[in-house]
């Protein structure tokens, strides 16, 4: 069956004589990207004309090239169609540093979109009346069956909402669904259930590399504890660990609460889950800073080999050694090791000689 899309925020250039050269990049891109994907019979609009091209072709999905604000625009006069929100080519370009990233991004969402247009055309009138049904949905009813899915027993519902509840790169509403449901579920969760939680949050410390677990710990009260040592930047151990207090089924919230408040931890795991994301990003401009520290005394070394530690401003790693002479085998091994762990483009840029790194 015919799956209508509408793409406003880029029509195809005809002819590229006389059009400036930022225009001719810009059409490029979007026509090498759209090229990847089976996304439907295509129609192509600026935004002046949507609501014309819209009506005549009564789209099932809508992708936009442009800013949530105006997409919004678009859901309230077209909300029985599947709308997607992807960078414009204003957008993509502007910083060289977030371009990859951004292309990524349209990526993934077009991804998507195929995947669904191949779903609407295998399961063919059904899922064009359950896509319909959906996207006119309200908040607070995408919200109610979001819920429902979720606490049910089906597990594939169950999967599918936490899928779109997860999906950053979704319509923002997911994301304060996530954010409402989440905390429904800690005002509703006993002393276990906040204990599962907490566990839970600190896994985002350890999958982000800001903590680590280690043996649980039994005070002198009989009371256990799940124990996690923090990390400094580089991996290592700072010895500052956090005790997270086991809970009991049936247990009153507020108890659970007290232990926590008694232990210094953030007394709701949302907070925990942006105490890691803070810190994994304190950590990452940390390395950022330190690998331009580094990587520019090791342009002005390969440059000069014979510069002294002094002139490069590199503290000598043994007291033994003349901050007057330059950089022994051992400070320079160090260096290019910690470059190649944490700046590796730069890394292979500066000694691409170098195949032991």
């Amino acid at each position: 069956m015919q799956v209508n899309t509408l793409i406003i925020g880029h029509v195809p250039l005809l002819e590229t004589t006389g059009i400036k050269p930022k225009e001719v990049r810009d059409d490029e891109y979007f026509k090498e990207l759209i090229s990847q994907f089976d996304l439907g019979t295509l129609h192509y609009t600026n935004w002046k004309d949507w609501k014309t091209v819209s009506d005549e072709i009564d789209p099932l999905v809508i992708i936009y090239f442009g800013g949530e604000y105006q997409a919004e625009e678009v859901k309230r006069d077209k909300n029985d169609a599947l709308i997607y929100v992807a960078d414009d080519a204003g957008s993509v370009f502007r910083r060289k540093a977030e371009c990859e990233e951004k292309k990524e991004r349209n990526v993934r969402i077009l991804t998507e979109v195929e995947s669904i247009v191949q779903k609407i055309r295998n399961d063919g009138e059904r899922e064009v009346e359950a896509v319909r049904k959906f996207s006119a949905m309200s908040y607070n009813d995408m919200y109610k069956m979001i819920k429902e899915a979720i606490i049910g027993d089906n597990e594939e519902l169950r999967t599918k909402a936490w899928g779109l509840l997860m999906d950053n790169d979704g319509h923002k509403n997911f994301v304060w669904m996530r954010v409402q449901l989440m905390a429904e579920v800690w005002e509703h969760a006993d002393g276990k259930n906040r204990e599962k939680l907490m566990c839970m949050s600190m896994e985002r410390h350890t999958d982000q590399g800001t903590a680590r677990k280690i043996d649980n710990f039994t005070d002198e009260e009989g009371l256990e504890y799940h124990q996690y040592m923090f990390l400094d930047p580089l991996g290592n151990d700072t010895n500052y660990i956090r005790r997270l207090p086991f809970g009991k089924k049936g247990q009153d919230k507020y108890a659970y609460e007290n232990l926590l408040e008694k232990n210094e931890i953030p007394t709701n795991y949302l907070r925990v889950q942006v105490e890691a994301n803070s810190l994994r990003e304190q950590w990452d401009n940390y390395l950022v800073s330190e690998g331009a520290k580094v990587q520019r005394v090791l342009e002005e070394w390969k440059n000069d080999p014979s510069k002294s530690k002094k002139d490069l401003g590199v503290v000598p790693w043994s007291e033994s050694d003349d901050v007057d002479e330059p950089l022994t085998e051992r400070e320079l091994g160090s260096l290019k090791k910690f470059l190649k762990k944490h700046s590796l483009n730069a890394s292979s840029e500066l000694f691409k000689e170098d195949k032991k790194m």
